[in-house]
């Protein structure tokens, strides 16, 4: 409740995975109108949001999809850390900008000459165009935020020629060959567009998860694919397991 009453929020070192709950909820936090809180208690209540955030970050946010216009990033790198060549000079600038910020009309004077600043017509907050107002920064991690892990199990696949692979086998791929996270499975071949479906083959007698390439389908133990294609689970599976390195 006490965040979403504020009017600016700074979040410290947010260190996020893709497709994380936080992630989303984040989303969430920028996007809707309104959020539910709750204050130790009493019952939850639905709040007007009206938050601007101020994420940091010594991490590049990979966490930020594509094309996502909720974020405007900005780089800040300099020389002045702790024990940078130029630390003494940093440290004097901030120490003059804290006693000028200690007077409250310069801080009237700062916030109406931002008030006054016209943007451009081209440039707006609330749709963001990420391909023309990209900052150098946004471009390395909007590129990056497409996943090469994607990409690359991609590429496994169509090498293997699989078109049906165990959940376990794929669990494998990613986590111990693509050094991928275990929770982004899922994620990563529906992105792919395969299909997950519980069956039974070889001699087990319980279903197990099975991921089936686009186009193919799984019926009393065979597959089936384009142009006639079909072929007994088992053997198809037996044809591939095991059988490819990164």
């Amino acid at each position: 409740m006490t965040v979403l009453r504020s009017k600016l929020v700074i979040c410290e070192e947010v260190h996020l995975r893709p497709d994380s709950p936080s992630s989303n909820t984040l989303k969430t936090y920028i996007t809707e109108k309104t959020g539910s809180a709750e204050q130790k208690g009493l019952e939850a209540e639905r709040v007007e949001q009206r938050c601007c955030f101020i994420l940091t970050s010594n991490h590049l946010p990979l966490w930020i999809e594509p094309e996502d216009r909720r974020f405007y990033i900005v780089e800040i790198d300099h020389d002045g850390y702790a024990k940078g060549a130029r630390a003494e000079e940093f440290s004097a600038l901030v120490g003059r900008l804290e006693d000028w910020a200690s007077d409250p009309a310069n801080i009237a004077r700062l916030y109406a000459a931002l008030m006054a600043r016209e943007l451009p017509e081209d440039f707006s907050a609330k749709t963001l165009n990420v391909t023309k107002h990209a900052t150098a920064v946004m471009e390395r991690v909007l590129g990056a935020a497409g996943l090469p892990i994607l990409d690359q199990l991609e590429e496994l696949l169509a090498a293997w020629k699989t078109n049906a692979i165990p959940e376990a086998d794929v669990l494998k791929l990613v986590t111990e060959q693509l050094k991928g996270n275990i929770n982004s499975t899922k994620h990563l071949m529906s992105d792919l567009g395969w299909t997950k479906k519980k069956v039974k083959w070889g001699k087990v007698d319980y279903a197990r998860a099975l991921w089936v390439r686009p186009g193919f389908n799984v019926e009393n133990g065979k597959l089936f694919g384009p142009d006639g294609y079909q072929l007994g689970l088992t053997e198809h599976l037996a044809q591939f397991t095991g059988t490819v390195e990164v």
